[in-house]
């Protein structure tokens, strides 16, 4: 299946032709075919982390704030969408590749996490000299640090930066989920296309005819668009990728 294929099938099951999707023209040309099934798999990509969109990548942290959509990936390329686990290479360079070097889990933080835990820590300390009230957040001693000197990512927005502050240049790999590239040519095929080819044309469907305002009546009758089909697809899409990942790799007591 290619997605040239999958578009003659979504054009037919509305009773139109391929070409009647393509709008404007020149540097405005677009194709609602393309703009539908890329948003369609924007929806499961979304609604669920899929293995095939999880990759590593790593960033040479020097001590700035970083942002974390954008990583070195160790092959190809893309945006993450989400960082699931951060690491330290304490062994090893980014030449040793995604799992060739000793990495370290780091904890990880929100700034707004770590800005409550600081002003829990100032209420229950209760110091008396305003020089102990007023400790610098970037240097404290570890008595007064609630994240007691450890290494921690902490998320700010999109960037991310490490606590302690550090200006030695640190490996941080990022085990991440990333945003599949756009389809554009008829002849793409890929595992989204092949495994996925019912929700795809389903949920796409459901988006054309928004667009269109109408829907086709069957010799069955006026059918409404096929959103509870759509998403039934999408379940099953998801429970394929969850067996062929997880199946039976369990640890009781997590």
């Amino acid at each position: 299946m290619t997605l040239g294929q999958i578009k003659e099938v979504i054009a037919a099951n509305l009773h139109k032709e391929t070409s009647s999707y393509v709008k404007g023209s020149g540097a405005t040309e677009i194709n609602l075919l393309h703009l539908a099934l890329n948003n369609a798999r924007k929806v499961a990509e979304k609604f669920h982390d899929f293995s095939i969109c999880r990759k590593r990548g790593h960033f040479s942290y020097t001590g700035t704030a970083t942002d974390w959509r954008s990583p070195t990936w160790f092959s190809g390329t893309g945006t993450a969408r989400k960082i699931k686990f951060w690491y330290e290479r304490v062994s090893g360079t980014s030449g040793s590749g995604a799992y060739g070097g000793t990495d370290r889990t780091l904890k990880v933080l929100t700034q707004e996490q770590l800005a409550r835990l600081y002003a829990r820590e100032d209420y229950r300390v209760a110091p008396l000299e305003s020089s102990q009230r007023y400790l610098s957040d970037s240097d404290p001693s570890f008595g007064n640090d609630p994240l007691l000197g450890q290494n921690y990512v902490i998320i700010e927005g999109h960037n991310f930066y490490l606590h302690p502050a550090t200006t030695t240049t640190r490996l941080i790999v990022a085990d991440a989920f990333y945003w599949w590239t756009d389809w554009s040519a008829d002849t793409d095929t890929d595992w989204w296309i092949d495994n996925g080819t019912e929700f795809l044309i389903l949920q796409a469907t459901v988006e054309l005819n928004r667009l269109s305002q109408t829907f086709v009546g069957n010799v069955e009758g006026n059918l409404p668009p096929p959103v509870k089909e759509a998403a039934r697809a999408l379940g099953e899409l998801v429970q394929l990728d969850k067996d062929s990942t997880e199946g039976a790799t369990t640890i009781e007591d997590l």
